[in-house]
């Protein structure tokens, strides 16, 4: 804050020299400029006065007055030339007297403490000492991190106490509302982490990160409780961003709480199955096998289980018509798509012609990129094709067989699919 404060004296520093500086070369132009003006017009009138003189003189000797009147006009001549001659000096003074030394003092300071004035009224000072503050405070604790030391509390403390007085003078800052909760929670104080996330939501009211975090603060405020409140903000995080990962985690805790043990294995699964390397992912993985061990102590089965696991799946008998002009080596590809959608695969599974007759199980994991999968879609078209030259794109030749619409939802167990037909593009 000092650097600030010092950066802006500077500033307003140059600021009225650059206004100050030339008026000063003004004036000082001027007081040279008005010497010379003033010995010109002095020189001027002694001349005239010379003129007038000399005109005097020769009137006399023509006789045109006496030496009384002569007498007469010259004294006036001399006193106007006196008279002219203390004018004009008192003049020079009074312009020199005008913008002195005192002036441009009070001119500069009034300058500067405008500035302040307007900056303080105006400016973001309060803004640039959070900013400051939490620089600071990121690389000090990072600097801590690198020597095994936990982060000071007392920089977090001290964040707080600035960005509360921000929002004291302006309440109606969302991103300090939110930096607020955050350094909340970072000291651990969930229920005033809590207050912060709903002053955010109250001004945003549909962000699903501010409402997973949200609901994590009051869950640990609560201590590690699911209440009311907490349900109703994962409902609504995960029906605008599904794959919230924080939200999916609290539903799985609350499903587990309720003994909703496949529920759980499915909201934690979906986030294991995002980020497998991370250390969260390490911990539901533990919570999964509990939450499996228990469905099965409670008479669950493995079929029950898998299903969860895999998502929406659907399985279909595939079979080779007779007398067909196929290899046994040659590559059968069973796929879903959507009906009459997109034609790329929701869901492929890749078998050999030898393994005709087959039951393929095609799972929402088959799917090609997470965002089409069998979960995106409720009617489907199962197709079951070989392919003479094993590429995954159909080509004339190939011999295929497709059955559809299926509605997903209450799929049955005999779907068959029988390849008959030659591809014709």
């Amino acid at each position: 804050m000092v650097a600030l404060w010092g950066g802006a004296l500077v500033l307003s520093i140059l600021a009225a020299l650059f206004v100050l500086w030339p008026l000063w070369r003004y004036r000082a132009s001027q007081s040279v400029t008005g010497i010379i003006n003033i010995e010109e017009r002095l020189a001027e009138n002694v001349r005239l006065f010379h003129e007038h003189l000399a005109e005097l003189e020769l009137q006399l000797a023509n006789g045109r007055i006496d030496q009384s009147q002569f007498a007469q006009l010259k004294l006036e001549q001399e006193r106007a030339l006196l008279d002219d001659e203390t004018n004009i000096r008192q003049m020079q003074k009074t312009q020199q007297m005008k913008v002195g030394f005192p002036t441009f003092a009070i001119v500069a300071m009034l300058l500067v403490l405008g500035a302040y004035g307007l900056y303080h009224e105006f400016g973001s000072s309060a803004d640039v000492e959070i900013r400051m503050a939490h620089a600071e405070k990121l690389n000090l604790d990072m600097l801590d991190y690198q020597a095994g030391r936990n982060a000071d509390p007392v920089r977090t403390r001290k964040l707080v106490k600035l960005i509360e007085a921000r929002l004291a003078d302006n309440p109606e800052q969302v991103q300090y509302w939110f930096f607020l909760a955050r350094m909340y929670m970072e000291l651990g104080d969930f229920s005033s982490a809590t207050n912060a996330y709903l002053q955010v939501l109250e001004r945003d009211k549909e962000s699903p990160m501010v409402m997973a975090e949200a609901a994590q603060a009051m869950f640990l405020r609560d201590g590690s409780k699911v209440n009311p409140a907490v349900t109703d903000l994962v409902e609504k995080t995960l029906k605008l961003e599904p794959d919230n990962t924080m939200a999916l985690g609290l539903a799985g805790i609350d499903a587990f709480g309720k003994q909703d043990y496949l529920t759980a294995i499915k909201h934690w699964g979906r986030v294991v199955k995002m980020n497998p390397d991370s250390t969260g992912a390490q911990a539901l993985t533990a919570g999964i096998e509990r939450a499996a061990g228990l469905f099965f102590a409670n008479g669950g089965t493995q079929a029950q289980l898998d299903a969860v696991r895999n998502g929406r799946q659907v399985s279909v008998n595939v079979v080779l018509a007779a007398n067909l002009p196929v290899a046994p080596d040659q590559t059968v590809f069973v796929y879903a798509r959507a009906w009459q959608g997109a034609k790329m695969p929701l869901a492929i599974a890749r078998i050999k012609v030898a393994d005709l007759p087959k039951r393929v199980v095609l799972t929402e994991s088959m799917a090609m990129t997470d965002a089409m999968t069998l979960a995106t879609v409720d009617q489907i078209e199962l197709v079951a094709r070989v392919s003479e030259d094993g590429s995954a794109t159909a080509k004339a030749g190939d011999w295929q067989g497709s059955i559809g619409p299926i509605d997903l939802k209450s799929t049955s167990d005999d779907l068959q699919i029988t390849i008959s037909e030659q591809f014709a593009p």
